[in-house]
């Protein structure tokens, strides 16, 4: 019965994904756009990018296999393939990227949804932390150059910020005596109580796997921020990697903070794409096409591959 059940939910998933897919083409990805953007880049820094693709999903994969065995016993190497594709697929087209917490379920059998989507929390959670640590603190540097306050200001607001993340996290998840304390009183307050339940489940793992997940999701956060940088210097003709480094930061920045509106974020990256190189001096259009370059090569590609691999699924 319950393989009937996930049979059921897996032809469901086909459906859904293709129709989303398919509907996402047509609505927000022209063909012609996108060649005549490809023919106007520098081919080298644009390949450059595209060969990143492969260390970008073997981190992806490397994450997510130390989480699948660690969590759900799960040492088949192909099935976490397989739920780390259906995963982007399942993403792309719905808000936020909700899908892709439901599709990577699909070759988990015997498995809990509601623990896979637990576990694909933990898997996004590190590198989007890294994300919000380092390009936060670019955006106050560049703020720094928008508004002109004082370098030492700059600092003093970096310094905030920076205590103002890890301070919670601190609390959350330390071993202190604070930090014992802090947890025994939000298990007092039964509103709270499910968060902390929730974050018992990333305090589950071992600081030698805690470890990994970090060093790897750093290593991630890298690539595809190299890979965004790389883009920047095709479409722009001048290479600055520094600069556009820093730009890239940014814009992951802004994708991670404002809540996407369009389907796959497409929009809030494009725009604050636009947004930061015209600040920076460069025109709008080098900002948008590495943009959706970015996102035809990370997101696109590795889709359309989760697709034919869910419609080969028995």
């Amino acid at each position: 019965m319950e393989n009937l059940v996930r049979k059921r939910i897996t032809n469901i998933a086909k459906i859904i994904i293709g129709l989303g897919l398919v509907m996402f083409l047509i609505f927000y990805v022209e063909p012609k756009a996108i060649y005549e953007t490809y023919k106007k880049a520098d081919k080298i820094y644009l390949i450059a990018a595209f060969l990143l693709l492969p260390v970008n999903l073997g981190l992806q994969f490397f994450k997510w296999n130390i989480l699948s065995k660690k969590y759900f016993g799960i040492k088949d190497r192909s099935k976490v393939w397989h739920s780390m594709f259906y995963g982007i697929s399942g993403g792309i087209f719905t808000p936020m990227k909700s899908g892709e917490y439901f599709a990577r379920a699909l070759p988990y059998k015997n498995v809990k949804i509601l623990d896979v989507i637990l576990a694909t929390i933990v898997d996004k959670f590190i590198p989007i932390f890294f994300a919000v640590l380092i390009g936060g603190t670019f955006f106050i540097i560049f703020l720094k150059s928008l508004i002109g306050f004082s370098i030492g200001t700059a600092l003093v607001f970096i310094i905030i910020y920076k205590i103002s993340i890890l301070t919670p996290l601190y609390f959350i998840l330390g071993y202190s005596a604070t930090s014992i304390k802090f947890r025994n009183w939000i298990k007092s307050k039964k509103y709270l109580e499910k968060i902390l339940v929730r974050i018992a489940f990333i305090k589950s793992l071992d600081q030698k796997t805690l470890l990994s997940i970090v060093i790897i999701s750093l290593l991630y956060h890298l690539t595809f921020t190299i890979q965004m940088t790389f883009l920047l210097i095709a479409f722009s003709g001048e290479f600055n990697f520094t600069l556009f480094f820093f730009a890239a930061n940014l814009i992951i920045f802004a994708q991670i903070v404002i809540p996407p509106i369009a389907l796959g974020e497409v929009g809030v990256r494009e725009g604050a794409a636009v947004y930061f190189l015209q600040n920076l001096g460069f025109i709008g259009a080098v900002g948008f096409n590495a943009a959706i370059s970015l996102f035809f090569i990370n997101l696109l590609i590795p889709s359309i591959i989760g697709l034919t691999l869910l419609l080969k699924r028995e």
